[in-house]
């Protein structure tokens, strides 16, 4: 089973090569290490030709245009499994074996790992709620938790996520409709596509990264441009994938209404520019989410002229998705539901 991996970056060149040395030691190696760099500079592009085994490529309109990034990755890509790790995360010993022992099972099509930071008792928080979409709509991740052992989630963080060649094909790659640094929730969206197909998403413990959450490109972690854009691809998701009418919408929306008023009423830090900020993403959001309901429908598979050359690449040798529908591969008691056997799941 052959795998590329995909470090996209941002004004982060010692990251980069601290990444691509983590990389390197893995046992076994992965086939094939993709680079690709939205930078203004030359930095990370001097770092890369350290490591003559690594293909460098540039995005070169992608400042602030993650997804982007990872979309030209993949068309380059030909590993059967497909992970990405980002250019902060270091991925421990043993990380890649694990993550490709988890796709043994064939009905499985997407594989998450933790992501540590660093922070006392990390393992043990929310250890069981991790990678859960919840009822009302909201997300939970805890992707730091240690479970002991492999669980269907309903999504994985884009830090230390993988995907079959072939599911991703299907797919037509990562929808570039969640703006922002980061892209937050372009991850979500994807895993949300890969469950629609009939495909199972896990979460597995024992691969690592060590997530060091490096400066911010632009402003700081969490300010208000966080939580507008966090508000507005998170209401943009909902939509787009469950429908204006769908009871996790109107149930987020409830939730979110009253967390405002109670940030309000405590008057944390920056209540009003919270708010705003929230109040904004809200409507942006819904308005986005209708706007690509109408012009591209619930569809999970993407059509447009990108989509195509990303399939049409990956194709090219990948073996057929699996079609949709329940599980019938016979094995797949070996691995422990989690919150696909619940309430959460998709």
């Amino acid at each position: 089973m052959t795998t590329t991996v995909i470090v996209v970056t941002l004004n982060r060149p010692d990251c980069v090569r601290q990444c691509l040395t983590c990389l390197l030691t893995q046992n076994p190696l992965p086939e094939e290490i993709i680079v690709v760099d939205a930078s203004r500079g030359d930095e990370t592009r001097v770092v890369v030709n350290d490591f003559p085994s690594v293909l460098y490529l540039r995005n070169e309109n992608g400042f602030g245009r993650m997804t982007a990034s990872r979309n030209i990755g993949l068309k380059r890509a030909t590993g059967e499994i497909i992970a990405f790790v980002d250019d902060d995360s270091y991925a421990r010993p043993g990380w890649l074996k694990n993550l490709l022992s988890t796709y043994q099972n064939p009905c499985i099509g997407a594989v998450g790992g933790r992501a540590c930071n660093g922070v006392a008792g990390e393992e043990l928080a929310g250890v069981d709620a991790v990678g859960r979409l919840h009822p009302n709509g909201t997300l939970t991740g805890n992707f730091a938790a240690d479970t002991g052992q492999t669980i269907d989630v309903d999504h994985v963080m884009g830090c230390n996520m993988s995907y079959r060649r072939s599911v991703i094909a299907e797919l037509g790659g990562f929808r570039e409709d969640y703006p922002g640094i980061s892209g937050v929730r372009e991850d979500s969206d994807m895993c949300v596509r890969v469950k629609s197909l009939g495909h199972r998403v896990v979460f597995n413990p024992a691969a690592v990264v060590d997530h060091v959450g490096a400066p911010q490109a632009v402003g700081r972690r969490f300010d208000w441009r966080y939580e507008f854009y966090i508000q507005r691809n998170h209401l943009t998701l909902l939509v787009r994938n469950f429908g204006p009418l769908s009871s996790r919408l109107w149930r987020y929306l409830l939730h979110s209404a009253i967390e405002t008023n109670v940030v309000m009423a405590r008057k944390i830090g920056g209540a009003l520019i919270r708010t705003a900020a929230i109040s904004a993403g809200t409507a942006v959001g819904i308005f986005s989410g209708l706007r690509l309901l109408a012009t591209t429908g619930r569809t999970p598979q993407r059509h447009d002229q990108d989509a195509l050359a990303i399939r049409q690449g990956l194709s090219s040798s990948a073996t057929p998705a699996r079609s949709s529908g329940p599980c019938t591969c016979g094995d797949c008691s070996t691995v422990a539901v989690g919150a696909a056997s619940r309430e959460a799941a998709i």
